[in-house]
């Protein structure tokens, strides 16, 4: 079952005309990775603590959508979205705001293409007789502020590394064995599926300036100075990519104003781009 639920979500993803760029005559996404995470997973409580208790845990989010008592386990699913690779060369050589393909990626693919491919694998699973739930398009999903800046109640960078899919980098993204210029999605089913393994030791081993002190790229790349060697500024940078010029910067070019421009440089003209450098550094 694993393997068909893979095999749906890539020809979802190359079939649907959501996922269609026409500006670029290609994709918005390249192909996904998909990886499967226990719904008991101790991690997952764990982000009580490390998040806070507003992160909800698969069970709790399955249950304020079916009811209580509703959920006897199950899987998280996550899926790796690669922005196309057209996409991130646009990106590449700015340094101030993101690309006019970039900007409509945000919108367009984010908000339209992902929560067609959410909408999607629901119905799947209840062709077959299961539940499921995508949190971030849920009701239930909400961003707040915090002193270490904005927190959300369901992680997506969070659940990929629960489910084998990558570790966090200095810059708070997420590395893949496709890179940080990504999109992340899951879905939690009362599907029991087996859950793949976690390969890495800790939670940066894919980022090179965690793991090896060299690098840094992304601190050079940021137009605001969010990143730094301890760390990542969370309040400068969401003023910056979600701020009145981001709004306005998205509205000329017909995306969303909501959705903002962006910024992704952090993610673009960097070593960890479209690949994991830890990897090659082994």
């Amino acid at each position: 079952m694993e393997n068909k639920i893979r095999e749906e979500i890539k020809r979802f993803f190359k079939e649907s005309k959501e996922n269609w760029f026409e500006e670029i005559d290609g994709y918005y996404f390249e192909e996904p990775i998909i990886g499967f995470a226990d719904t008991k997973d101790d991690l997952f409580k764990d982000y009580k603590k490390i998040i806070g208790e507003h992160h909800y845990t698969p069970k709790e989010i399955f249950e304020l959508a079916f009811g209580e008592g509703s959920f006897n386990g199950g899987t998280v699913i996550s899926i790796v979205l690669p922005i196309n690779e057209k996409t991130r060369k646009s990106n590449r050589g700015l340094q101030d705001w993101p690309s006019r393909e970039w900007t409509l990626t945000r919108t367009f693919g984010d908000e339209v293409f992902i929560r067609a491919l959410s909408t999607h694998m629901e119905n799947y699973f209840k062709d077959f007789g299961y539940r499921s739930i995508a949190p971030y398009h849920s009701q239930w999903f909400q961003i707040t502020g915090s002193h270490n800046g904005p927190t959300s109640n369901w992680s997506e960078r969070h659940v990929a590394y629960v489910s084998g899919l990558g570790t966090f980098s200095i810059n708070d993204a997420f590395i893949t064995d496709k890179g940080i210029a990504i999109k992340l999605i899951s879905l939690v089913t009362d599907l029991k599926l087996a859950p793949d393994v976690r390969k890495y030791k800790n939670h940066t081993e894919n980022c090179l300036l965690c793991s090896m002190g060299i690098c840094g790229a992304c601190i050079k790349r940021c137009p605001v100075n969010a990143i730094t060697r301890e760390g990542h500024d969370k309040v400068k940078c969401m003023k910056y990519v979600y701020g009145e010029e981001s709004r306005k910067k998205a509205e000329t070019i017909g995306a969303s104003a909501k959705a903002g421009s962006g910024c992704g440089l952090c993610q673009s003209g960097v070593p960890c781009e479209g690949r994991n450098p830890m990897a090659i550094s082994r």
